[in-house]
C-alpha cells in the first residue's frame, strides 16, 4: 500500500516537473523571440528617416558644426506653397514650389501633404567652399560632391571631401537645388558612403545628390526624381582622381552633349548585410579604364572625433549620436542660434547675384577696354613699324644708291690709274728707243 501510494506521488511530481519545463522553455523561446524582433526593430530603425525626423531629432551638433561655413535657413509652410490644414496641397505658382516637392518627396503638386511639417532648417554653404572650375575659371555657386575624390570600399563607393563641413554634409541628410537659393542641405541622421544617383555609359559616369524626399525603405532608397542638370559627368579614367571637379564634363551647346536619359541607371543606396552601401559603377570598370588596380579601403565607423582620419586599408569616420524626442510641437525640438528667413535669404541671394552681375559686367567693361588698347597698341606698333621700315628701306636704297656710287668712282679711278700707267708706260718704252 505504502509502495503503490509512493509510486502515485512520484508520477504527478514527474508530471508537474514536465509541465513547468515545457511552460519554463515555451517562455524563454517567447523571450529569445521577442528580443531577436526586438534587435530586428532597431537595425532597421537605425535606417528608418521620415520627414518627422525633421521635427523630432536633435540636430545640434550639425547646427553647431556648419554655422561657420554657411547659413542656416528657416523655411515655414508657407515660404514653400503649403497651407496648414488637412489636406493641404502645394501652390504650383509658388517660389518654394520645386523646393517643396523635394523636401516632402511629393510626386506631384496635388499630393497631400504633413501637416506636422511646418518649420524647418537647411544650410546652405559659403561661396568660399565653392571649389568647382569651369575651364579654369571658379564657379560662384557651390556644388556637392565635387570638392574631393571618389574612394572604393568595402561598402562602395565613398566620397572623400576635402573639408571637414563638406564630408558632414556628403555622408548625412540630402542636397536640393533651389531655383533662388542654390545648393541647400537638410540635416539626416543615417550614414552613408555617399547619398548620390548614379548613371553611366562607355566611357562616363555621372551622379546626383538624392533628394530629401527619398529614404531607405524595405533595403532599399524609394523611388525620386532628379533634374538632369544636377547631374556632374566625368571621364571614366578620371573618376578616381583628387579633385575630381576639375573633370566634369563640359559641351558645347548643341555639340557632344550627353543626355542624362540615355545613360544606363546604376545601383546606389542600398542596405546589405544590415549596412548601408553605395554601389554604383562597377570597380573593374574604372580599373580597366584607369589602368589603376584599386584596393579595397575599410570603413570604420567612430563616436570620438579624435579617431577621424586615414592610415593604410582603412578610413575612421566619425558617427554622431542623434536623441529623437518626443516632439508635438509644430516646429524643431532644436534650432540654430543664428538663422535667416526663407524671404531674406532669397533676398540676399538675390542682391548677391546682382553684385556678381555687376561685376560680371564691369569685368567684360574691363576685359573689352583692355582688348580696344591693345588693339590700338598693335594698331600704333603696326604704324611705327611701317613707318620704320619705310625708313629703313629709305636708308638701305641710299646707301646702296652710295655703294653703286663708289663702286663706279673706284672703277672710273681704276681706270684712270690704269690708263695712266700705260701712257707712263709708253713714255718711258719711247725714251728708250730714243737713247738707243
Amino acid at each position: 500500500m505504502n509502495t503503490l501510494k509512493m509510486f502515485r506521488t512520484t508520477a504527478i511530481l514527474t508530471a508537474l516537473l514536465c509541465i513547468f519545463t515545457m511552460f519554463s522553455c515555451g517562455k524563454k523561446d517567447d523571450t529569445s523571440t521577442k528580443q531577436e524582433e526586438s534587435k530586428n526593430e532597431q537595425v532597421k530603425n537605425e535606417f528608418t528617416e521620415t520627414n518627422e525626423d525633421l521635427l523630432n531629432v536633435n540636430y545640434e551638433y550639425f547646427y553647431n558644426e556648419l554655422s561657420p561655413h554657411g547659413e542656416w535657413i528657416e523655411i515655414n509652410a508657407k515660404d514653400i506653397g503649403l497651407d496648414i490644414k488637412p489636406g493641404s496641397t502645394i501652390n504650383e505658382g509658388s517660389s518654394g514650389y520645386n523646393l517643396a516637392l523635394d523636401i516632402l518627396g511629393i510626386k506631384t503638386a496635388y499630393a497631400q501633404t504633413d501637416e506636422q511639417l511646418f518649420n524647418i532648417f537647411v544650410w546652405r554653404p559659403f561661396n568660399e567652399l565653392a571649389a568647382t572650375m569651369i575651364n579654369e575659371t571658379p564657379e560662384k555657386q557651390y556644388t556637392p560632391y565635387n570638392n574631393g575624390q571618389w574612394i572604393y570600399t568595402d561598402r562602395g563607393w565613398y566620397f572623400k571631401a576635402s573639408t571637414p563641413q563638406e564630408d558632414l554634409t556628403c555622408h548625412y541628410g540630402r542636397w536640393t537645388e533651389d531655383p533662388q537659393l542654390g545648393w541647400v542641405w537638410l540635416p539626416g541622421k543615417v550614414w552613408a558612403p555617399a547619398w548620390v544617383d548614379w548613371r553611366e555609359n562607355d566611357d562616363h559616369v555621372g551622379w546626383a545628390p538624392v533628394p530629401p524626399g527619398a529614404y531607405i525603405k524595405d533595403n532599399s532608397i524609394s523611388q525620386y526624381s532628379i533634374n538632369d542638370n544636377r547631374y556632374t559627368i566625368v571621364e571614366k579614367r578620371h573618376f578616381i582622381e583628387p579633385g575630381v571637379y576639375k573633370y566634369r564634363y563640359q559641351y558645347v551647346e548643341n555639340k557632344n552633349k550627353i543626355m542624362i536619359k540615355e545613360m544606363i541607371k546604376k545601383d546606389g543606396i542600398m542596405i546589405k548585410e544590415k549596412t548601408v552601401i553605395n554601389k554604383g559603377p562597377e570597380v573593374g570598370e574604372i580599373e580597366k579604364k584607369t589602368g589603376k588596380k584599386i584596393d579595397v579601403i575599410k570603413i570604420k565607423k567612430t563616436g570620438k572625433k579624435d579617431e577621424v582620419g586615414s592610415s593604410a586599408g582603412e578610413i575612421s569616420v566619425f558617427s554622431p549620436d542623434f536623441k529623437t524626442e518626443q516632439n508635438t510641437r509644430k516646429e524643431p525640438v532644436t534650432k540654430p542660434q543664428k538663422l535667416v528667413s526663407y524671404k531674406d535669404a532669397k533676398k540676399i541671394t538675390k542682391d548677391e547675384k546682382d553684385a556678381l552681375k555687376e561685376e560680371d559686367k564691369l569685368n567684360k567693361q574691363n576685359e573689352k577696354d583692355m582688348k580696344k588698347e591693345e588693339k590700338e597698341k598693335d594698331k600704333e606698333m603696326k604704324k611705327e613699324g611701317k613707318e620704320k621700315k619705310n625708313d629703313d628701306k629709305q636708308k638701305d636704297d641710299k646707301q646702296k644708291d652710295n655703294k653703286q656710287k663708289d663702286d663706279k668712282q673706284k672703277g672710273n679711278d681704276k681706270e684712270k690709274k690704269s690708263n695712266d700707267d700705260k701712257v707712263k708706260d709708253k713714255k718711258s718704252d719711247d725714251k728708250i728707243k730714243k737713247n738707243k
